[in-house]
């Protein structure tokens, strides 16, 4: 038993010291960015700018936190983009252009509400009926799509309340609110994942979901709760992203997927579960957007952007898959 532990222990000791270089790497290549970004645009390196910088990956970190609580336990939901945006769109549907607070408390609800529902729908998929997440978050992605346009006409109609606009925009003294925001959700994720027994298992899940459920890990429930929180971050994202432009709109969610996975992997999470943690994805989520507006101002395309993105996922698959292997 002692001699286990002690190769358990340098197990984990050794992961830890991979994903503290993960994220020295996405610390340097923030400053990398900042400095080049200067270079091309000195105006970009200004605090207004840099501030700006902030609050942009105030939304793309909101997503990415329910992608980081799913991806630890080995899955993903690729329905982030259609639940965004359906959530936002409930949100300026059911305000209805009101700015009194009983109706906004309820828009704000409804919103929640149904992201959240996806996410539990998701996760009862996923556990009870045994669907991949990869096929199952996928398939309703493409059923809230239609969903929404059934529900729209195509057209999305009404502007969002003062409050949304207040959240994403607005500042308490020097701070922009979003910021306030993101501070808060981040502290009480971080400690969900690092200081509650559900953290616990979702790590347990991850690594080795037959021991997990061996070692008695409620793994249906669990799974369950991670894809309904995942739902939940995804309505808080799209009512910031409904404030910030004042209205919602079709296919506002769908710049979102890639870069929000791209900064959980960034971020030291290994795309197969197990390990990381939502601290890596701050990170991951900041050197994203400097990534995205740095080589805006270098004149890359969108779709440059994208692939981008994409080498990313797959360059930190590789190297968590080779982990892996080294493990076993």
């Amino acid at each position: 038993m002692a001699g286990r532990s002690v190769i358990l222990n340098r197990m984990q000791g050794g992961e830890r010291l991979a994903r503290y270089r993960t994220l020295l790497v996405a610390y340097g290549l923030i400053v990398v960015l900042i400095i080049v970004a200067g270079i091309l645009n000195p105006h970009f390196v200004s605090p207004g700018n840099l501030r700006q910088q902030l609050v942009l990956a105030t939304f793309l970190g909101m997503a990415a936190a329910g992608e980081t609580v799913v991806i630890l336990t080995g899955g993903i939901d690729l329905s982030l983009p259609w639940n965004l945006n359906f959530a936002a769109i409930v949100l300026t549907q059911v305000a209805g252009g009101s700015n009194a607070p009983g109706r906004v408390a309820l828009a704000f609800a409804a919103a929640l509400l149904v992201a959240s529902v996806v996410g539990l729908i998701n996760g009862l998929g996923v556990t009870l009926l045994q669907i991949h997440s990869l096929v199952m978050t996928l398939g309703m992605n493409a059923v809230l799509l239609g969903l929404t346009l059934v529900y729209t006409n195509g057209t999305p109609q009404g502007a969002a309340p003062d409050l949304a606009k207040k959240l994403a925009s607005g500042r308490v003294g020097p701070l922009p609110w979003a910021l306030v925001l993101w501070a808060a959700v981040s502290i009480a994720l971080i400690f969900i994942l690092k200081r509650t027994t559900f953290g616990r298992r979702l790590y347990a899940i991850g690594n080795n979901v037959r021991a997990a459920y061996l070692s008695g890990v409620p793994i249906r429930r669990v799974q369950i709760g991670a894809y309904t929180l995942c739902g939940f971050c995804m309505g808080l994202t799209g009512i910031l992203l409904t404030g910030y432009s004042s209205q919602s709109y079709l296919q506002m969610g769908d710049p979102y997927l890639l870069p929000a996975i791209a900064a959980v992997v960034i971020g030291g999470t290994s795309i197969l579960g197990g390990s990381g943690g939502y601290g890596g994805t701050i990170v991951g989520a900041i050197t994203v957007v400097l990534l995205q507006n740095t080589l805006s101002v270098a004149g890359i395309s969108p779709a440059g952007q994208q692939v981008l993105y994409g080498v990313i996922i797959l360059f930190m698959l590789f190297v968590y898959g080779r982990e892996g292997k080294v493990r076993e």
